[in-house]
């Protein structure tokens, strides 16, 4: 099976039929509910009997957060919001908004001409008081819909049967591949947008439970000095950082793209006093606050003509950013022992490079393990995340796990947990939710934290925002 179907149960005629009758109804009662508004309704078209997966919701959320974020950048003022990803005949979703039909007609085609998942999506923009009530694309002299196997007209080759379903249903899974998988697509967003991304990633980091060894809402872990509301009111604070890296990004030089990190770093510094300030002095993000600010820089940077992006050109700039951090900070830096950092301890006992080290390859973990993990992990966003967590924690030598257990061979005992926790089944299993929570008693005994690993789950779940995995 294709894997944009994988999960997902067929429907028969009957309830495609009762649907339709469904959404008529929901129309007509929008209609005659604001009578004087814009109802927008929005679907998606995908061939055969499956109707709904776990990926098809997943192009359904990030079309239609592109949707929301239009309405937001309009100023347009909302009047109802009803969403039903589950639906088993499809994702559908409702607006009812402020403005005029043909505005909106003609902002949601050029949606579904411009986005890349657009030609899956079906936007319907009604006005009962509207003179000509539901627009078609003739009428606004709009060429028809493409069709997704040879690029005629979508109608004509429909109608005349040119394709036969498996090759429509290969473009509709290649057209998935190619925004999510080959290379995951990244839409140019607005400063407040990517802002909002990075302090709602810190957020949901904290607010993950169980997770071994770190502060959560159920434990503090291992992490005696620290509170959910600490990573709260430090998660707050940065907010004027991560909007700093993101203008940096946007306002530099392509072609200077080596010398970003040199303006970046005075920032950084504030931003690690605003956190200390924050906390009573409590390290919580300052990890985060070096790998999350390059990494919000670096978008800035591939977006600064305003056209979507991919994760490997961000995580390119991410290494061009990076180029002479190894070198700075650790092989020619000439810090006094008695100022030495867990990094450069590391670096000169083990040869570790740790965070530096991540940052200056471009951040492997999050594009080989991060996020196809959150991706393709079944069950919960919640139990994705927990799976995405682990996965991490045993993909990497985690400098804050090393630094507490003062020996590298933590790495590979790491790692043997987490293949014991894949082996139960994850986050999503009973077994898996009873391991996290024993695993995170062994951890506050032996005063071990997996804080490089959250590091990399903030990340994960920021670019999950940007590329609508998330929403």
């Amino acid at each position: 099976m294709l894997e944009l179907f994988a999960g997902g149960q067929a429907v028969t005629l009957d309830q495609v039929l009762t649907n339709r009758e469904w959404r008529s109804a929901v129309q007509q009662q929008l209609e005659a509910d604001f009578p004087d508004q814009v109802v927008v309704a929005v679907k998606l078209n995908i061939a055969g009997p499956i109707k709904n997966s776990p990926k098809i919701r997943q192009i359904f959320m990030a079309g239609w957060q592109v949707i929301k974020q239009a309405v937001v950048s309009d100023n347009a003022v909302i009047k109802k919001v009803h969403v039903d990803e589950q639906r088993i005949t499809g994702p559908e979703a409702f607006l009812v908004l402020d403005g005029q039909l043909k505005k909106w007609k003609q902002e949601l085609l050029r949606f579904e001409e411009d986005f890349a998942l657009g030609r899956l999506f079906d936007c319907d923009v009604m006005a009962d008081s509207a003179e000509g009530y539901q627009l078609s694309r003739r009428d606004l002299g709009l060429p028809p819909r493409r069709c997704l196997v040879c690029d005629g007209d979508a109608k004509v080759c429909a109608k005349k049967g040119r394709h036969p379903l498996t090759a429509v249903q290969a473009a509709s899974n290649q057209l998935y591949r190619d925004y999510f998988v080959t290379d995951l697509t990244l839409p140019a967003w607005s400063r407040d947008f990517v802002v909002d991304a990075a302090v709602a990633a810190c957020l949901q980091e904290v607010a993950l439970a169980p997770k071994p060894g770190l502060v959560d809402p159920i434990s503090a872990g291992a992490h005696h000095d620290m509170t959910v509301m600490t990573f709260v009111d430090s998660a707050v604070a940065l907010r004027p950082y991560f909007e700093k890296a993101f203008e940096l990004g946007q306002g530099f030089s392509q072609a200077e793209e080596t010398d970003l990190l040199a303006a970046l770093r005075p920032e950084g510094v504030k931003a690690e006093q605003a956190m200390y300030l924050a906390t009573d002095g409590v390290n919580t993000h300052k990890g985060a606050i070096f790998t999350l600010g390059i990494l919000i820089a670096a978008y800035g940077l591939a977006t600064q003509d305003k056209r979507s992006t991919t994760l490997q050109e961000v995580l390119n700039f991410v290494r061009k950013i990076s180029t002479n951090v190894l070198d700075d900070d650790l092989v020619n830096s000439n810090h006094d022992q008695q100022e030495e950092t867990a990094g450069h301890y590391q670096y000169r006992t083990y040869q570790l490079t740790g965070v530096r080290g991540e940052v200056a390859a471009g951040l492997p973990a999050l594009a080989q393990v991060g996020l196809p993990t959150f991706r393709d992990r079944p069950g919960t966003v919640t139990n994705r995340l927990l799976d995405t967590l682990m996965a991490l924690a045993g993909a990497i030598q985690d400098s804050t796990l090393i630094k507490r257990a003062n020996t590298p061979a933590i790495v590979q005992q790491m790692q043997g947990w987490v293949d014991e926790f894949f082996d139960l089944g994850g986050a999503e299993t009973t077994a898996g939710q009873k391991y996290l929570t024993a695993l995170n008693q062994t951890m506050i005994e032996q005063n071990l934290s997996i804080g490089g690993a959250a590091d990399y789950l903030i990340l994960t779940i920021f670019i999950s925002r940007l590329s609508g995995l998330l929403s």
